[in-house]
C-alpha cells in the first residue's frame, strides 16, 4: 500500500471524527479507510486509534504521530501550491526563437505589453532564420514562416501569410506594370535567396498556374534588405504581405498582378512537446497570437 495515502487517511479520520466521515470526504469506501489505517498501523507497530462503532479516539502514540503528519502534510500541500503558482505566473527564462524581419517588424513593437504583462519572465530572442534545430540550439518556442517539415515538434499555425508582387511607384513609371506573370522576365526581380528556388516564381489563377523563371542584378538573404531595395526603387519582389502592409498602405509601394495568387505560407508557433508545457512558452504563444489578431497581414 502507499504510506503516504494511508497517512492522508489517519489524519482525514482524526479531523472528520470517524471512518465513514473521511471516506465519504475522501471519496472512498469506509472498508478501504479501515484498511489502510490498520495497514499504517502494522507497519508502525503503533495502535494510532481507538476505535468504537460510532467514533474514534486517538491513543497517546496516534496524538503524538498525528501532530507530527500533520505539519508533514501542510508542508507538503503548500509544496503543491507554490509550484502551480509559479507555473501560472510566468516565472524564468525564455529563449525564443523569431524570423529576423517578422521579429523586427511585429514582434519588438510590442515587446513593451509582453514585458508589462509578464515582468517575471527573463526573454532571450534569437532571430533565427535558419530554422535551426530547437532542442540542440536551446531554443524553448520558435515562430516559422514556412511550410513545417514533419518533425517530433509540436506545430500550431496561428495565421496565413500570403505573398505579393510589389514596386515602387517611381520604379514602375520607370519600367511599366506588368500585366501578366511572364511580364516579370523583363524586370528587375529581386530575388529573397532563402527560399528553396528563389529564382522560380510560382502563379494560380482560377484554373491556370503559370511559372515565371526570374532574374535581376540585386539578391539578398535578408527581407528587410528586399524591402529598403524595393523602396528605393531598384527592382521588383514576390515578398510576404507582413513585410509590406505598412507600405502599401501608405502608397510608397504598389501591388501588381493582384489577379494572381502567388504562394501562401503558415505563420505557425512549434515547441519541443505537449506535456507539461511551461508557463513561459504559454506567455510567449498568447502574446503572438495577440499580435496576429491585430494585424492585417493575414488571412
Amino acid at each position: 500500500m502507499n504510506r503516504l495515502a494511508s497517512i492522508e487517511i489517519f489524519v482525514a479520520v482524526v479531523e472528520s471524527g470517524s471512518f465513514a466521515a473521511a471516506a465519504e470526504k475522501l471519496g472512498i469506501v469506509r472498508s478501504v479507510a479501515s484498511r489502510r489505517v490498520k495497514w499504517l498501523e502494522e507497519q508502525l507497530q503503533a495502535r494510532l486509534l481507538h476505535r468504537t462503532t460510532r467514533s474514534v479516539a486517538l491513543t497517546p502514540a496516534g496524538l503524538q504521530f498525528y501532530r507530527k503528519v500533520r505539519e508533514g502534510l501542510g508542508s507538503i500541500r503548500d509544496a503543491e501550491m507554490e509550484l502551480h503558482a509559479k507555473r501560472d505566473e510566468a516565472t524564468g527564462k525564455l529563449v525564443a526563437g523569431v524570423p529576423m524581419s517578422f521579429g523586427l517588424m511585429h514582434v519588438l513593437p510590442a515587446l513593451a505589453s509582453f514585458r508589462l504583462s509578464h515582468p517575471n519572465i527573463e526573454l532571450e530572442i534569437v532571430f533565427d532564420d535558419a530554422k535551426s534545430d530547437l532542442v540542440k540550439s536551446g531554443i524553448d518556442v520558435s515562430l516559422r514562416i514556412s511550410e513545417l517539415a514533419d518533425s517530433s515538434m509540436v506545430a500550431r499555425r496561428l495565421a496565413t501569410i500570403r505573398h505579393a508582387i510589389v514596386a515602387s511607384p517611381a520604379y514602375l513609371a520607370a519600367r511599366g506594370i506588368p500585366l501578366e506573370p511572364p511580364d516579370l522576365g523583363k524586370h528587375d526581380c529581386l530575388v529573397y535567396t532563402m527560399k528553396p528556388q528563389p529564382q522560380r516564381w510560382q502563379f494560380t489563377r482560377a484554373d491556370t498556374e503559370s511559372v515565371v523563371s526570374v532574374r535581376g542584378g540585386i539578391s539578398a538573404n535578408n527581407s528587410l534588405a528586399i524591402r529598403e531595395i524595393l523602396l528605393a526603387g531598384m527592382g521588383i519582389s514576390l515578398v510576404p504581405i507582413y513585410l509590406v502592409d505598412q507600405d502599401l498602405r501608405s502608397g510608397a509601394l504598389k501591388e501588381v498582378l493582384a489577379d494572381w495568387k502567388a504562394s501562401d505560407l503558415a505563420l505557425s508557433v512549434i515547441y519541443p512537446t505537449r506535456q507539461h508545457v511551461p508557463s513561459t512558452v504559454r506567455a510567449f504563444i498568447a502574446f503572438v497570437e495577440k499580435i496576429v489578431e491585430h494585424s492585417s497581414f493575414s488571412n
